[in-house]
């Protein structure tokens, strides 16, 4: 009876604390007499029982061994295998000892005693991994600070130092002795949830603030959705990099452990285990942890990047994780400190930015978790809308651990800054360099990328644009260009009203009307004709050129947190200005025609799970997802609709994945299939994308000319790595040159109907696949003076008679 009751504690125990590993049983002498105080223990662990008055014993873990070994004085020790993460019953006959001892035979260990102890921290780091519980909760406070550093002597004795006594008083120093000015401090306040199966996560922010930042919306980034690393991980992504944790599976490959001590911390006793690169470059840490003895578990880590490490921009990044044993042995990250320094490079006499994060974390529930209701959200982030009209005394309230001065005085002294004329030409001068516009008061003037360029139609060309900035209003914006070409004489213009109808979740409003010249079949992220890249730089004439009228509504909307759909209608008219002639066939004659015109409306859905934008007022940046970004696109032509003269469909999907490789890098990759259902004109098939430049775009055909290839129906695929200091980081002379790999392959097949020659003869510069796709593949290198990127690119198929398959490309890319 007593053997059922224990089966079904250990069924039901099992079912509740699932992975654990429950063993139980009976120990007996060798005439079945129970055997009391035998000691039950996991093999190379602490984790033990001994066994009752009875003979009967019970041990349930999550750090089970694959053996129990059964140990009693005056009986010879047994030993048995144990199924790990699964309930069972083993009992055991101890037979009495022998009176002879065998032979001791002790040997020299084949592993230091770090990595030793490194071993036994992998064997256990999936149970030590909070990831391995079925749910969990906890209560956060997080601080963020970002200060100026690298303020040398000279910079302090200027005048704006002077006259805004308040800076001074607020001037702090680092550990180096270096002088720090805070100008930024967010804190915020939430509660994270999470469920493993499904798996899904959550966050509340029921409280938050931010002092000295603008026009950013960086509340729902400030909790732990997204400043979270898990010290359990292999790899570390960084800074768009793949770091290789101390705590990987395969860290030994790449980091040498020492055991250098150990002590009590609080009530636990722990070793001290340090870790070091065994080479340079590789991106990896230096530091130490401090294991529990029993659990094995990370009770404190402290690790910053390594000096060597191929790496830019970052002059320093250092991480502390401290944690607790919030019930029997499940182990959670209490409190956090990391600290961020960018600087421009190493002996950079510019102002460098360095962040601070710390957090505490509180109130613990494990393995109780909610409906699954719960956890859907159109957001992973949730804001309470009293979260940012907080009063100072419930701040007082929520901080685990009071502002000092400074820090509750931070907006003043920003306040203080911003007033001054030297500070406001900085700040304009910094906006002007990222975005090519200079604002005055309401209004920015620009672009400085298109205030001259030229090509064949208009020689030389110059513009100037405006729009309405921030100050004019936060939903509203009004924008222009006007143009002028010396070789045509003529004046060219656009227009755009851009309105954000639902600023709570996004819905983006946009009307425009244009009148310009523009390149078919230029790829979407390439620089337009009115910049002085796409004519200065370029390989070949620009001799197909059109002078396109077109007007359009489109509206962006987020439906979900992570779905995004498009809709826009839109009316075209094109007039060829080179080869590229409008011809049609009229029986046996050929009619050349001045103009087309068409009306389009387009549908597009895009949806990249758990993607989260950084959301200015108008423009944002998608933040990286780790799943692939999939959209689907249809386009539709309607006849006999302002002048529209043709009817088709066009649908097409789009598949595009950025993902870290480990050590291999970084990979992008992707896919799109189309299909043109209908007859319309050339110039509106699909015209695949070109690239007459010198300048190297990573979205298209490099070494395709524009308007080569034309299909009704198409593949397009490509593969793009980043290796990283994988290779050159291993060559000695190379090494220090903190070159990087990156090689891509692209590939494109099409086929086009006889049918759409009805409606305009194809251009015989238009060349046909023939069932043959176009394959082009790059190497290239790059962090080429931490600034510069080039590629060898070559032309592997329909290769042009007398013109050289390879060309080189290069372009300004800024990579941490």
């Amino acid at each position: 009876m007593y053997r059922i009751i224990l089966f079904f504690i250990c069924f039901f125990c099992f079912q509740v604390l699932a992975q654990q590993t429950i063993v139980s049983g009976r120990v007996i002498d060798q005439k079945g007499e129970p055997i009391s105080l035998v000691l039950v223990q996991y093999q190379d662990s602490k984790i033990s029982t001994k066994t009752d008055s009875l003979g009967f014993y019970q041990i349930s873990t999550y750090y089970a061994t694959d053996t129990l070994v059964f140990r009693l004085i005056g009986y010879q020790t047994v030993k048995k295998a144990v199924q790990k993460d699964q309930g069972q019953e083993i009992n055991v006959k101890l037979k009495t000892q022998d009176k002879e001892v065998a032979e001791i035979i002790i040997k020299a260990p084949k592993e230091t005693r770090g990595a030793q102890l490194h071993r036994k921290v992998i064997n256990f780091k999936d149970v030590n991994n909070k990831e391995k519980l079925g749910a969990y909760e906890y209560h956060l406070y997080n601080k963020i600070q970002l200060d100026i550093n690298n303020l040398d002597s000279s910079l302090l004795k200027r005048d704006i130092v002077d006259r805004v006594g308040l800076v001074k008083d607020f001037m702090e120093t680092d550990s180096i002795q270096k002088a720090l000015l805070p100008i930024i401090l967010s804190e915020s306040v939430s509660d994270y949830y999470y469920r493993k199966d499904p798996k899904v996560k959550k966050e509340v922010v029921s409280a938050t603030r931010i002092t000295g930042v603008e026009n950013m919306q960086m509340t729902q980034f400030l909790g732990d959705m997204y400043l979270d690393l898990n010290v359990y991980d292999n790899i570390y992504d960084l800074f768009n990099k793949s770091f290789i944790s101390p705590l990987a599976t395969y860290a030994r490959t790449y980091y040498n452990f020492y055991l250098d001590d150990s002590t009590f911390i609080g009530a636990d006793w722990c070793y001290k285990l340090r870790f070091v690169p065994k080479r340079t470059g590789d991106l990896v840490f230096v530091g130490h942890m401090w294991i529990h003895d029993t659990t094995y578990a990370v009770k404190q880590i402290s690790a910053q990047i390594a000096d060597a490490a191929n790496l830019n921009y970052i002059d320093q990044f250092y991480f502390e994780h401290h944690f607790e044993q919030v019930q029997k042995e499940v182990w959670m990250l209490t409190e956090e400190r990391m600290v961020i320094s960018f600087k421009a490079t190493e002996k950079s006499k510019l102002l460098g930015l360095i962040g601070r994060k710390t957090s505490q974390r509180s109130g613990f529930i494990i393995n109780q978790p909610y409906d699954e209701s719960f956890y859907r959200t159109d957001n992973a982030v949730e804001v309470l809308e009293n979260a940012k009209t907080r009063s100072d005394q419930e701040w007082a309230a929520l901080r685990p651990q009071a502002l000092t001065h400074k820090e509750e005085r931070i907006q003043e002294m920003v306040d203080s800054l911003e007033a001054q004329p030297f500070y406001q030409n900085m700040r304009k001068l910094t906006y002007f360099a990222t975005t090519g516009y200079w604002p005055i008061h309401q209004i920015e003037i620009g672009s400085a990328a298109s205030l001259i360029s030229m090509n064949p139609a208009e020689k030389f060309r110059v513009a100037l644009a405006l729009r309405t900035s921030n100050d004019f209003s936060k939903r509203l914006e009004l924008g222009g260009r006007l143009a002028y070409g010396f070789g045509d004489d003529k004046f060219k213009y656009s227009i755009r009203v851009r309105y954000n109808v639902t600023p709570k979740k996004r819905g983006m409003l946009i009307g425009y009307y244009s009148y310009d010249i523009e390149q078919i079949g230029q790829s979407p992220t390439a620089a337009s004709m009115g910049t002085s890249f796409a004519t200065f730089f370029s390989t070949a004439p620009f001799d197909k050129l059109t002078f396109v009228q077109k007007a359009g509504l489109s509206l962006e909307k987020d439906i979900k947190k992570d779905l995004i759909v498009y809709g826009a209608f839109e009316w075209k008219n094109y007039t060829p200005l080179g080869l590229a002639t409008y011809q049609k066939m009229v029986g046996f004659d050929t009619l050349n025609l001045s103009q087309i015109t068409t009306a389009e409306w387009t549908t597009r859905i895009r949806w990249t799970k758990d993607e989260e934008f950084l959301s200015g007022s108008f423009d944002r940046t998608a933040l990286r997802s780790p799943y692939p970004i999939l959209s689907f696109q249809s386009i539709i032509g309607i006849k006999d609709v302002f002048g529209s003269g043709y009817s088709y469909q066009k649908y097409e999907f789009q598949y595009e994945h950025n993902t870290q490789l480990g050590v291999l890098g970084r990979m992008r990759y992707g896919f799109n299939i189309g299909y043109i259902h209908g007859q319309t004109a050339y110039p509106f098939l699909k015209v695949h994308e070109g690239n007459q430049s010198l300048w190297l775009l990573t979205s298209t055909f490099n070494m395709v000319n524009f308007i080569e290839f034309i299909s009704d129906r198409y593949v397009v695929g490509f593969v793009e790595n980043h290796w990283e200091g994988l290779f050159f980081d291993r060559v000695p002379l190379l090494k220090q040159t903190k070159f990087r790999l990156v090689t891509t392959e692209r590939i494109m097949l099409g086929s086009l109907s006889d049918i759409h020659q009805q409606e305009l003869i194809i251009p015989s510069f238009v060349r046909p696949f023939n069932g043959i796709p176009y394959v082009e593949l790059a190497v290239g290198v790059e962090n080429i003076l931490k600034v510069l990127r080039v590629d060898l690119v070559y032309r592997a198929t329909h290769q042009i008679p007398g013109v050289s398959p390879l060309g080189i490309r290069a372009r300004y890319s800024l990579n941490f």
